[in-house]
């Protein structure tokens, strides 16, 4: 067994003086300013930013912010709020010659910007942009823009729409071009994004199929999708589910509402009779009596 003959012992070479100082050096007590003029003043407006895809993205902005989860939109929504942001952004920023943390005011529509795009050094969400640091950077042409307005206004909300279809559509035609090119290539190319895109346009491709659910009728036992209100039947005709089932039907032009009507004697598909007006006969205006001139007499 190795024996312990180790040993602590204080060097007495060491500058503890000069120690101290590159301690308190490279640790700063920091003093708040709460007194700051800009933290007792509430803000001007705010910023709201939105998502209209139905893709959930975490972006990442420090010192600022560690980590934003921007929220997916929910198929029954137009669009997602994600958060609100005061205008101006406060932001602390250490002062080494007075030890004091200042608060320094920022523009927070850059800030938006930024975190949907910090390739694009302005404010406009349009802005065509020519430097392109890095791939997938853009979350403006993935469905997400900031807005001055809760609710965004119907004009916003469309153009977010417009830039989230162009991108779309340039991912169906990339997939497009390397199905037909380069067909090995085509599963490293492919993306979740590009599987939303068939999806969003319901277009069916090699790539993305739609699979249907079918079992047996409980109806009339063939088999058809699972949930259906109506379907064909094989040799012709259709079976229908109740009131709600022909009411599709005939919606989708497959029964008409004569056909309901005889089928179910419900009286929303009796047929709609438009009532005349009748007309009251009008006496004819009696002429007024021609008045009496009297004639002079030879």
């Amino acid at each position: 067994m190795a024996t312990v003959n180790a040993n602590l012992y204080s060097n007495k070479s060491i500058n503890t003086g000069l120690a101290s100082s590159l301690s308190k050096m490279n640790n700063i007590d920091w003093q708040f300013a709460s007194q700051n003029y800009l933290l007792n003043r509430s803000p001007e407006y705010y910023i709201y930013l939105y998502n209209v895809s139905q893709q959930e993205h975490i972006v990442s902005r420090p010192p600022i912010m560690r980590e934003m989860r921007i929220a997916a939109r929910k198929p029954s929504e137009k669009y997602a709020v994600v958060t609100r942001l005061p205008q101006p952004l406060l932001m602390p920023k250490g002062n080494v010659d007075s030890n004091e943390i200042d608060i320094s005011a920022m523009d927070t529509r850059r800030f938006a910007m930024d975190i949907i795009n910090p390739d694009n050094l302005g404010i406009n969400q349009d802005a065509l942009i020519e430097h392109v640091t890095g791939q997938g950077n853009d979350l403006g042409a993935k469905g997400v823009f900031y807005s001055l307005n809760n609710p965004p206004t119907d004009e916003e909300v469309d153009a977010a729409y417009k830039r989230l279809e162009k991108r779309y559509k340039f991912l169906l035609d990339q997939a497009r071009t390397v199905e037909t090119s380069n067909p090995a290539k085509l599963s490293e190319t492919l993306s979740p994004e590009h599987y939303m895109a068939a999806e969003y346009f319901h277009q069916e491709t090699n790539w993305h199929k739609k699979v249907v659910h079918k079992d047996n009728c409980p109806r009339c036992g063939t088999t058809a999708a699972v949930g259906a209100l109506f379907h064909p039947l094989e040799g012709g005709g259709v079976c229908i589910d109740g009131i709600e089932g022909w009411k599709a039907a005939v919606k989708a032009g497959v029964r008409t509402r004569s056909d309901a009507y005889e089928a179910t004697d419900d009286e929303i598909f009796a047929p709609k009779v438009r009532a005349q007006e009748t007309k009251a006969p009008t006496a004819s205006p009696t002429p007024a009596p021609k008045p009496h001139i009297p004639t002079e007499k030879a």
